[in-house]
């Protein structure tokens, strides 16, 4: 028989939930909640069970479910009716998938509540959503999560209808919509044919993105990204030589003429979303505050060649879902029931029953290109800012 541990201590804050779905111990929970009054108290427990069923996209709902959820949805507190909305969808509440369905095309609740509202529906994988999706990429407020959702999903209409908004798309959501583009072979396809045809610049295709495509394992896609974009990974030679060609450039004088104002600028476009740096970027690589940022040879080959010597944190997994998506990123999290993987974008995770292969990549998740795509003087900048001692001023507009 399945065991459900519970690992509590109420009115401090902290309450851990390991079970299995079928456990008593589950409705004993929900009761629990139903009985409580104490907002803190409830939002540890659906806390605990959400971390508890994470990676299981449905379970048998417990027979007390349908009356500790409508007094959860009273609650005076946000994150207690969020978690509570989040564990219905996992047990099949219709109710949920309705409210839910709901806030996503209302404009008149907060933005973070409508782009929530597609994250918790597209982790459930909700039947027909996809439609809803691609209704949403003509609505700025809600396109990026409808953009990374869509990945989930295999509606005939995703890649034109992304190119058909792909216009209207600022920065951020250009690269989702790539991402999730370069998702598949067959949507690949159409990314590539797009910028054959020139609807689509071949100088929006990050490194990273140009990277996904070459982890689909398709020789035919392969080689049309070599002629539409370049190398993805030069050879020893061809990078001691950028190595050696940087350096001269990058002399004592040239960098004290350097913006360092545009290389930050520069930073925010190509570095800050894996690394920080004076507290700004994320966190999916490692800080660079700390790290030899004025020893230019350090700086050069990191940069040149990020995957000559990678730590096994930060080498890249190649999931393959049997709905036939490719994922690649770090792996944050693994567990009897699913894999958490940070990719360049997202974090997503992603069920043991649903990946039908897995590899570990020897590369570092930093794509090689990351010079060879900016201009002398943009290097410039950036290099210097990158040696920087302290943070400095924005770009003036």
């Amino acid at each position: 028989m399945h065991r459900c541990l519970i690992l509590s201590l109420v009115g401090v804050g902290a309450c851990t939930v390991l079970f299995a779905a079928e456990s008593p111990g589950l409705n004993a929970l929900v009761e629990l909640l139903g009985a409580s009054d104490d907002a803190q108290l409830q939002s540890d427990i659906l806390t605990g069970i959400a971390e508890g069923l994470e990676g299981r996209r449905r379970v048998d709902m417990p027979a007390s479910w349908p009356a500790t959820s409508v007094k959860l949805q009273q609650s005076p507190s946000r994150e207690v009716r969020d978690r509570a909305i989040q564990l219905a969808l996992v047990f099949d509440d219709p109710d949920a998938v309705r409210v839910l369905r709901d806030r996503v095309v209302n404009a008149e609740i907060p933005v973070e509540d409508r782009e929530r509202a597609i994250e918790l529906l597209v982790a459930k994988r909700e039947p027909g959503l996809d439609q809803l999706l691609l209704s949403q990429l003509s609505d700025p407020a809600t396109r990026r999560p409808a953009l990374r959702g869509l990945a989930e999903y295999d509606h005939p209409k995703t890649v034109a209808t992304i190119l058909d908004n792909y216009a209207s798309f600022d920065p951020a959501a250009v690269q989702d919509a790539l991402q999730t583009l370069a998702s598949n072979r067959v949507w690949a396809a159409g990314l590539l044919d797009a910028i054959e045809l020139g609807s689509i610049h071949s100088a929006d295709l990050s490194a990273f993105t140009v990277r996904q495509l070459h982890n689909l394992g398709n020789k035919e896609l392969a080689e049309r990204v070599k002629r539409l974009w370049g190398e993805v990974r030069a050879t020893p030679a061809d990078k001691a030589r950028l190595i050696g060609k940087f350096k001269r450039q990058l002399t004592r004088e040239a960098l004290l003429d350097a913006d360092l104002s545009a290389g930050r600028e520069l930073f925010g476009r190509t570095c800050a979303s894996c690394h920080q740096l004076f507290g700004e970027g994320k966190r999916i690589g490692p800080d660079l505050t700390g790290s030899q940022r004025t020893n230019l040879d350090y700086i050069l080959e990191n940069l040149i060649d990020p995957s000559g010597a990678v730590s096994r944190d930060y080498q890249m997994h190649v999931i393959v879902t049997n709905a036939g998506r490719v994922i690649t990123g770090l792996l944050l999290s693994e567990n009897e029931q699913a894999l958490t993987l940070q990719t360049v974008n997202e974090r997503i995770i992603v069920p043991l029953n649903e990946i039908d292969e897995h590899s570990l990549s020897p590369l570092s998740i930093m794509p090689d290109g990351q010079l060879q795509k900016l201009s002398q003087e943009e290097v410039r900048d950036l290099i210097a800012y990158l040696g920087s001692r302290s943070q400095v001023d924005t770009p003036q507009d």
